[in-house]
């Protein structure tokens, strides 16, 4: 039964990890099928207006598209296009007067690919010009507006005017101060003037907030849009609109999701990159797609991207009067430091899961060595050590504790052998036994306990940290990604995960073996072999950190191991007597033969 048990076990963890890596293959490369030629029923645009005496409500669905993913805007496809740059020492904010909103932004610190001296451009292939008032004839990114020249370097400003009847001012501000903790924020006002003699409604209106592009990396998970509601967030992800999923719970391609409800703010978002819009006031919705990119050389289907937009109330203008409402834009990298200084629970897009609180600590500590030592391969491992350093108290007592536990092996044999039918009368023979000899058989799991909270902090934090991204370490070009040295057959080939499962092999076998149950001895034994399927294709910076924490606790159980004990079982009266019977037969047995 034992075996046919380990048998079943295994295949069913085996079963797992194929799985789950296949899934993880799938979701980076599965793309929807190409847009169709059936249009989608939208209710019409809201149109400025003169205010009733009661003014109804409306709600707008932007893009007006056919179905599939939405297409890129054509760069340069106006002739009479004006574009203004405003920059600081982070990044240049190119800002066009179609639309009068922002084209693209220039991330100065960071290379668009490796090696290319080329800087990262956000919303560079893009649906629409990011804070686009989307969906609003006269004034949306078909739209040429007037620049304002304000003879500010750090300011730019953009007028249309809408059926005689709404002039809007549109102006963008930088800061250009070296010691801003916030280089990446643009402050936006939009202003709406009344031109008439009667109040006027604006109608409901939408602020696209930029198209986030894939990065090419595994973690497609962190592909999506998000917002925040005041008091959760919810993030959509590129999948929810591709479809897929696993086999018979598949969900079918979606060409957009909305919901009208409060909101504090919106993001759209990569594995490293982010632009997140917090308006002054609420905003009362949001409609989310998906973007198609240009077809990559050697692929069979585009890449998809994911924009979105924040819907705001309409206002209602009195006869010549005006209003400005204001906007928070941070478009740049996710870097905790500077979004976690914005004041609207902003920091809740970095996604750091269940256990926030230790993954900031970990990223706050890994980038304070990264100041020290300049590599943060090195860094990860001597954040290891500090972790394990910390932990290496209750390390140790649970080491002590499972070297005495497998000292019990041959009284639990004992056990089981005087009670083989009467489970309960094991149990308690059991907690006699540890009673006795003051073992508490707990203390083997603190160390897990402990370190499960560590193990999700790290890899909600790591899987996203813009600071790994193209940061090398010996032979690993990339900490962002999977160690990939060559491809086999088309199968990518990974070195650190390979050292990762011998380390694990040799902690696993100079580990005591607590246990007479030979299916969970077994099942101790493949444990590393399971695990291999599923970290083969994690980011390599977390595979380092888990290599070195199992070199870390080698040498600690090498330790433990050749230090003497002279921990001596004490047996229950009734076990002795039963080991004495057990003696006095096998002297028997010898004089007979």
């Amino acid at each position: 039964m034992d075996k046919k048990n380990t048998t079943i076990g295994i295949a069913f963890l085996l079963a797992a990890g194929i799985l789950i890596f296949y899934q993880a293959q799938e979701a980076a490369k599965y793309q929807p099928p190409p847009p169709a030629e059936t249009p989608v029923d939208q209710p019409a645009p809201v149109q400025p207006q003169a205010a009733p005496t009661t003014v109804e409500s409306t709600t707008s669905v932007p893009t007006g598209r056919t179905t599939g993913p939405a297409q890129l805007e054509i760069n340069g496809s106006h002739g009479d296009e004006v574009v203004i740059i405003r920059e600081n020492d982070f990044m240049q904010a190119r800002f066009t007067n179609y639309g009068g909103a922002i084209s693209e932004v220039a991330l100065k610190d960071f290379e668009a690919t490796k090696g290319s001296g080329e800087p990262y451009l956000m919303n560079g292939l893009r649906f629409a010009p990011a804070l686009e008032l989307n969906n609003f004839p006269g004034a949306d990114k078909n739209t040429a507006y007037q620049y304002l020249d304000e003879m500010d370097p750090n300011s730019v400003a953009f007028q249309t005017t809408v059926n005689d009847q709404l002039a809007i001012i549109r102006r963008y501000r930088i800061s250009q101060d070296p010691n801003d903790e916030n280089p990446y924020l643009i402050r936006h006002e939009l202003e709406f003037r009344n031109l008439t003699d009667q109040p006027l409604a604006t109608g409901q209106y939408n602020l696209n907030v930029g198209t986030a592009a894939p990065t090419g990396n595994q973690d497609i998970d962190l592909l999506n849009f998000g917002f925040f509601d005041g008091e959760d967030t919810k993030f959509i992800k590129q999948g929810k609109f591709t479809g897929g999923g696993i086999p018979f719970f598949k969900s079918p391609p979606r060409d957009y999701i909305a919901e009208d409800r409060r909101l504090d703010w919106v993001s759209v978002k990569n594995q490293f990159f982010i632009s997140i819009l917090t308006p002054d006031t609420n905003g009362i919705g949001y409609f989310a797609q998906p973007v198609q990119f240009p077809l990559q050389e050697g692929e069979n289907r585009p890449p998809i991207g994911v924009t979105g937009n924040l819907k705001m109330d309409q206002l209602i203008l009195p006869p010549s009067g005006s209003d400005v409402i204001g906007f928070n834009y941070y478009i740049g990298p996710k870097e905790h430091g500077r979004i976690s200084k914005m004041d609207r629970f902003q920091e809740k897009a970095m996604q750091f899961g269940f256990f926030g609180v230790i993954s900031k600590a970990l990223l706050l500590l890994m980038n304070k060595l990264n100041g020290i030592v300049n590599n943060y391969g090195v860094s990860i491992i001597l954040l290891t050590l500090l972790v394990r350093t910390v932990l290496l108290p209750i390390n140790l007592v649970s080491s002590r504790s499972m070297k005495r536990m497998g000292k019990m092996a041959e009284p639990m044999k004992l056990v089981k052998e005087k009670f083989p039918d009467n489970q309960q009368k094991q149990q308690q023979m059991m907690m006699e036994l540890y009673k006795l000899n003051k073992i508490n058989p707990v203390a083997g799991c603190l160390p897990l306990i402990m370190q499960i909270p560590i193990f999700f902090a790290l890899f909600y934090m790591l899987r996203g940290a813009a600071e790994l991204r193209f940061a090398e370490f010996l032979y690993i070009g990339d900490l962002s990604k999977a160690d990939t040295v060559a491809y086999l057959a088309g199968l990518p080939v990974n070195i650190l995960p390979v050292f990762y499962t011998v380390t694990l092999v040799i902690q696993m076998r100079m580990m005591p073996t607590p246990t007479v149950d030979n299916a969970q001895a077994k099942m101790m034994k493949f444990m590393p072999f399971i695990f291999f399927p599923i970290i083969y294709t994690f980011a390599s910076g977390l595979v380092l950190y888990w290599t070195a924490s199992n070199v870390f606790t080698i040498g600690q159980q090498w330790m433990i191991n050749r230090k003497p004990d002279d921990f001596e079982v004490e047996l229950p009266a009734s076990l002795k007597k039963a080991v004495e019977g057990t003696k006095k037969k096998s002297k028997r047995a010898k004089k007979t033969k």
